[in-house]
C-alpha cells in the first residue's frame, strides 16, 4: 500500500472508488434517438453486490492497482463456478477508515494488503485475516535501519536525539514496522519539520516522510536525515551501487509479505470455497500464470500460528501509532 503527494489520484476524483456498484448506461440517449427499442432494468445496489465478488486494497494510485487486481478478480469468479457470482470487481480505498467502511458495508469481500495496515482495518471492520500471500516467492520480510558507512550510529539506542527518514504513513516496512522497533527499544518517535537540522530531545527520534524508498536512501547519503528505514528486500534492490556507502544497524522481526482478510459477514460456503481455491492455485498451471500476472504472486497459504500470534501482539502498538482507539 502506497501513499503519495497531493497531486496523486484521490478518491474524490473517481466516483467509482466510493460507488463501486454504479451502473453506467452509456449510449442510452443515442439509442432512443435512433429509434432502437431499449429496455432498462433497474437493479438495486444489494442485488449487484450479491452477484459480485469484490477485491479491495488501499492505494493512492487506483488506476494502476485496478489493472493489477482486475484479471485476478475475474479469474476467481470463473474458477469458483458459483451461479450467484456473475463478475469480479475491484475497489481501491484511499485510507484505512475508508477500507474499513467498505468491508463493514459489504462493498468489499476480500481485502489484500500489507499485514500492519490490515490489523487496523480489521480492528475497525471485524474482517478476518486468514491467509498469507507470497510475492516473488517471498513469504515474509523485515525492515532494516541503515546509516552512512562512516556514521557513529551503531544501534537503535544511538538514534536517540537523531532524525530518521520513513517512506510514508501507511507503509508496513517503511514506517509501521520500524516504528514498532523503536518503541520496543524504549524510544519515542516524534514528527519534525522538514528543515535542515531539526532539534530532537534525548530519548526521542525525530522522523520525516520521504515519499519513496529511493528518496530515503538519497536523504541518508546526503545527510538530510541521520538514518533511514525501508524493507530489507527493497534495500538490497534500491541501494545498488551505493551499498558500500551504507551500513545496516538493525533488522526488525519479520512479518508476512501480504495477507488476505475476509469480510466479517461472508457466508461460510463462500469463505470455504475461496480458502480452498486460493490455497490450491499454485498447483494448477493456468492458476499459476494468473498468480504471476498478479504482482508476481507465488501462492497463498495459512498464516503460521507463530506469525499470527506475533501480529496480534503488534496490534496495540499499530493502533496507537495510527491514532485508532
Amino acid at each position: 500500500m502506497d501513499t503519495g503527494n497531493s497531486d496523486l489520484l484521490r478518491h474524490r476524483d473517481f466516483p467509482w472508488v466510493r460507488q463501486p456498484c454504479a451502473i453506467w448506461v452509456a449510449g442510452w440517449m443515442r439509442s432512443l434517438w435512433m429509434g432502437w427499442a431499449v429496455v432498462l432494468a433497474f437493479v438495486s445496489i444489494s442485488d449487484v453486490r450479491a452477484a459480485t465478488l469484490t477485491l479491495g486494497t488501499i492505494n493512492h494510485a487506483p488506476v494502476r492497482e485496478i489493472r493489477q487486481f482486475s484479471p485476478f478478480a475475474a479469474h476467481l469468479v470463473q474458477r469458483l463456478g458459483m451461479p450467484e457470482l456473475q463478475q469480479g470487481r475491484v475497489v481501491i480505498a484511499d485510507t484505512i477508515t475508508h477500507m474499513a467502511e467498505l468491508l463493514k458495508s459489504g462493498q468489499v469481500d476480500l481485502y489484500i494488503d500489507s499485514p500492519l495496515p490490515s490489523l487496523a482495518v480489521n480492528h475497525l471492520s471485524g474482517a478476518q485475516m486468514l491467509l498469507r500471500r507470497w510475492k516473488h516467492d517471498i513469504a515474509e520480510y523485515a525492515a532494516v535501519f541503515f546509516v552512512k558507512s562512516d556514521s557513529p550510529i551503531r544501534s537503535l539506542a544511538d538514534l536517540s536525539g537523531q532524525v530518521i527518514g520513513f517512506k510514508d504513513p501507511f507503509s508496513s516496512s517503511g514506517y509501521l514496522l520500524p516504528r514498532i522497533a523503536l518503541t520496543e527499544a524504549g524510544l519515542t518517535s516524534v514528527p519534525v519539520a522538514n528543515q535542515k537540522r531539526p532539534l530532537v530531545e534525548s530519548g526521542q527520534v525525530g522522523y520525516l516522510f520521504t515519499q519513496g524508498n529511493e528518496n530515503t536512501i538519497v536523504w541518508v547519503l546526503y545527510g538530510k536525515v541521520d538514518a533511514g528505514a525501508i524493507g530489507q528486500d527493497e534495500f538490497v534492490i534500491k541501494a545498488k551501487s551505493e551499498r558500500d556507502r551504507l551500513r545496516v544497524i538493525h533488522t526488525t522481526t519479520p512479518i508476512p509479505r501480504h495477507v488476505v482478510s475476509f469480510r466479517a459477514d461472508m457466508s461460510e460456503e463462500l469463505k470455504s470455497r475461496l480458502l480452498e481455491l486460493l490455497t490450491s492455485m499454485d498447483r494448477n498451471e493456468l492458476d499459476r500464470r494468473i498468480l504471476e500476472k498478479f504482482e508476481n504472486t507465488t501462492r497463498f497459504d495459512a498464516i503460521p500460528v507463530g506469525l499470527e500470534r506475533q501480529l496480534e501482539q503488534m496490534r496495540p502498538t499499530v493502533l496507537n501509532i495510527l491514532g485508532i482507539p
